[in-house]
This record gives structure tokens, C-alpha cells and sequence, in this order.
């Protein structure tokens, strides 16, 4: 089975802090692995929200304007679509000027997603430690109760590595099959995308992001999906994509998403069996 509709929609480059490689690298990369569209989603600055963080985890405030422009430099001459995007924290409380800061910026698309309680940055490997002083449950309900206000606030198109809080391998105890359910409904009705995050499968959690109820139930509900390799290092550009594609045409999947201009557009998974 052959996948065409390969696309990557999550890179990073080594302006966030935590990453390597030039943008170029990444072109070259994804131009060998025949993926049919990029996206760069840097880490957007925190800083600009308002929100220092303990750690560099984000481009520097003076670096923004820069990986704009090479962006868009790129966008004229790769030998593929290239689409501007960023990853943006959902930083509950700030809202509002999270909308005023991104509304100077024309994005293709924004990914947003939740790498913080409070302010513990719980995907940080540094902090994991910390997982082990509270009640995991409640952990994932606090970690989705800050989804759901991400996908009610309508700031992103896509929201990322939906359930990452299990990056590290813990997992909840108690049957949370409603929280799934209450989550999907929210993320229907806020009409985001869902990244389908291949990183995951490197993480200690070994799956996918998100897992299989999740995925499921966005596609019994019609939520669209895009793709991501969450890339941190060219080699990365483009990782499982393919396995990614089959495990949603498995799951009854047949479209994916494409970003242009801050609209999303539905593309056909198309499969060619020989």
C-alpha cells in the first residue's frame, strides 16, 4: 500500500533553543522524502505573551521577525509548498492578548497546544520527576479541562499532540472514557483540526499522539486531521508519516487537512494498492 498525501505540518529549526538544523536542512530533508507539503511551526515567543518560562523553549522575541522572513523566502524558492505557521502555548488568562500579539502576523496556520500546568512545563524531561508527587487522574482532567478552553478560544486552527500529557508513560488509572467523549465534543464544536503527532511513538509512551480512542472518536465525529512530525532535527522531517496514514485509513479516515492562508482545506488520503 502506498500513501501519497504525505505533508508535515509541525518542524521546528534551531531558533527555538531545543532543536537543530537550518531551515534549509529541513527543505533538503522533506524534498528527498517526497513529502508534498511543509509547514514550519517554531516555538512562538512566550515572551510576547507575557509568560517567561523557566526554560529556553521558544524563539527569542527578536528572532521572530527573521523566521518569518526566511519562511517566506523559502515559500518562493523550495522545490515544494512551504507554509508559514507557528506552535503557540494556550496560556489560560491570556486570551485575549494572545489574540492581539498573533493578529499582527499573517500565519498560515497556528498549531496550539498545552505544554504547561501552572508552571510546570510537564513535557520538559528536566521535570518529569514531578509526575510522580501527583494524582494522575486528576492530572489528565486538569491537562484537558486547558484543551478544551484552547479549542473554545478559536485562536488555532490545529491543536497539537493532543494528548502529550502521557509523554512519560503515565497513564490514567481510572476508566476516562468520558473525558475522551466531553473532549472530542468541545474540539467538534470548536472546529479545529487535530494534529496527528508522529513523535509519540519516540516518546517513553510509545504511541502515537493521540492514541487510539481519542482518533477514533474524532473520526466518528468528522473532526479533520493533519499531520506532524514534530520534527526537531532534519533527519526527523517526514518520520512515520506514512505509518501515521495507514493507521487512519485503518481507522476509516479519508481525508487530510491542508493549511493555506489560515483556512483549512480537506485533501483526499489517496491510496494506490498494488
Amino acid at each position: 500500500m502506498t500513501i501519497t498525501m504525505k505533508v508535515d505540518y509541525h518542524l521546528h529549526t534551531a531558533r527555538c533553543g531545543h532543536a537543530a538544523g537550518t531551515m534549509a536542512d529541513y527543505v533538503a530533508a522533506a524534498a528527498a522524502g517526497g513529502l508534498k507539503e511543509i509547514g514550519f511551526a517554531d516555538h512562538f515567543p512566550l515572551e510576547l505573551l507575557g509568560y517567561t518560562p523557566q526554560e529556553q523553549v521558544n524563539m527569542a522575541p527578536g528572532e521572530l521577525a527573521a523566521y518569518i522572513a526566511e519562511v517566506q523566502w523559502w515559500q518562493k524558492k523550495a522545490p515544494l509548498p512551504v507554509r508559514l505557521g507557528a506552535e503557540v502555548d494556550f496560556l489560560p488568562g491570556r486570551e485575549k492578548i494572545t489574540a492581539a500579539v498573533l493578529a499582527a502576523y499573517d500565519f498560515d496556520y497556528l498549531i496550539g497546544s498545552v505544554h504547561f500546568l501552572g508552571d510546570w512545563d510537564f513535557t520538559h524531561p528536566a521535570y518529569q520527576e514531578r509526575f510522580q508527587e501527583v494524582n494522575i487522574d486528576r492530572l489528565y482532567e486538569q491537562y484537558f479541562a486547558l484543551i478544551q478552553q484552547l479549542a473554545q478560544s478559536r485562536l488555532f486552527q490545529v491543536v497539537g499532540h493532543l494528548d502529550v500529557i502521557k509523554k512519560f508513560a503515565y497513564f490514567p488509572r481510572a476508566d476516562w472514557s468520558l473525558l475522551v467523549e466531553e473532549t472530542c465534543q468541545i474540539l467538534k464544536a470548536g472546529e479545529i483540526c487535530v494534529e496527528v503527532n508522529t513523535a509519540g511513538w519516540y516518546a517513553p509512551a510509545g504511541e502515537v499522539y493521540p492514541g487510539l480512542s481519542l482518533l477514533r472518536r474524532c473520526r466518528q465525529l468528522g473532526i479533520p486531521v493533519t499531520l506532524g512530525s514534530d520534527a526537531h532535527r532534519p533527519q526527523d522531517v517526514g518520520r512515520d508519516l506514512e505509518r501515521a496514514l495507514q493507521l487512519l485509513a485503518e481507522l476509516g479516515f479519508r481525508e487530510i487537512a491542508t493549511f493555506a492562508g489560515g483556512q483549512c482545506r480537506l485533501q483526499p488520503l489517496v491510496l494506490n494498492r498494488s
